[in-house]
């Protein structure tokens, strides 16, 4: 059997804490393939490893992810049997639905976990996970990219955990939601080569009672802005208190700036619309429909830091069952 390939990133997983401070450690990464061994009476798999980065996920940054996939597209493919990405769980999904859409036509399983604890503390689910993830590599059913925390997850729907729990849920409920198993054990079309190097910001901005639009500094100029919305698709669109906190004034200081303003949170379709949005949509502000946030940014960094198809295609395809 062809090995697997490990990639250690760093996060909980690959931590200790001492005197009530967690911090990474480089040699995490090989006590985690020993606890494997000892744990799974495994001695049949073989691992191949590598650190491209070894930060707490929470100092994720473009340099990272770009690291990270530049280190990717450095391996040959065809010469393992999957891959396993090590990562924080602060911005796991976020790793996981860039990994999801920019690695859509591998033909193996690409894995992303993490850990609640550090390995050696109670109650840390790191080795389950990762025993998981190589359990899902092994098996050899699937195709594609999918993140191991406790369940499998599609990289693409995975929302950030709870602050209080700390456990991950997945955009649309189900995990695998309208997604059969034939549609996994194929590879899907390569729509850019996934090589790119991110330095274009895309601003996301969250909607709240009282938000002051005033308060956003597009002097940056962002590639893009993704805006979010409430559950029913609203945002403020009052201009009762001047047009500072409506967005109706704010996509026309957008245009006015040539900067494209993308609402995600949309229900998309015939769907009936409140008033407060009949402006915005007369408009023709863009929307991005029954996607998650996360996935939604991701698309934008993608989109707009790319010149090798128009950022459209990428907004708008379904790149690894991230729209519902």
């Amino acid at each position: 059997m062809k090995p697997i390939l490990v990639l250690f990133t760093g996060g909980t997983i690959a931590s200790l804490s001492s005197g009530g401070i967690i911090s990474p450690d480089k040699q995490r990464g090989g006590y985690l393939l020993d606890l494997y061994r000892k744990t799974s009476g495994d001695n049949e798999t073989r691992f191949e490893t590598h650190s491209p980065v070894h930060i707490l996920s929470e100092n994720l940054c473009f340099e990272e992810w770009n690291a990270l996939i530049s280190s990717l597209c450095s391996f040959d493919f065809d010469k393992y049997c999957g891959i396993i990405i090590t990562h924080g769980s602060d911005t796991l999904a976020y790793t996981s639905a860039l990994i999801g859409m920019l690695f859509r036509h591998t033909a193996i399983p690409i894995v992303l976990t993490a850990s609640n604890k550090p390995l050696d503390e109670r109650g840390s689910n790191g080795l389950f996970n990762f025993t998981s993830a190589v359990k899902l590599i092994r098996e050899g059913r699937y195709i594609g990219i999918f993140t191991v925390f406790e369940k499998v997850y599609l990289s693409t729907r995975l929302l950030p955990a709870d602050t209080f729990l700390d456990r991950f849920s997945c955009y649309g409920g189900e995990e695998f939601e309208g997604v059969s198993e034939y549609r996994l054990d194929k590879p899907r079309e390569r729509i850019i080569d996934p090589n790119i190097k991110l330095e274009h910001e895309v601003l996301v901005i969250n909607p709240y009672p009282n938000f002051n639009y005033s308060s956003v500094n597009l002097s940056s100029r962002p590639a893009a802005v993704l805006h979010t919305l409430y559950h029913s698709g609203t945002a403020c669109t009052s201009l009762s208190h001047g047009g500072e906190r409506s967005l109706i004034s704010f996509a026309k200081k957008c245009k006015a700036l040539d900067i494209p303003l993308y609402l995600c949170g949309t229900k998309g379709g015939k769907a009936d619309i409140y008033e407060s949005m009949g402006e915005i949509r007369d408009m023709g502000v863009k929307t991005i429909d029954r996607i998650s946030d996360v996935a939604a940014y991701v698309k934008l960094v993608i989109a707009y830091n790319q010149q090798q198809v128009n950022p459209a295609r990428i907004i708008y395809s379904n790149l690894f069952f991230e729209m519902l």
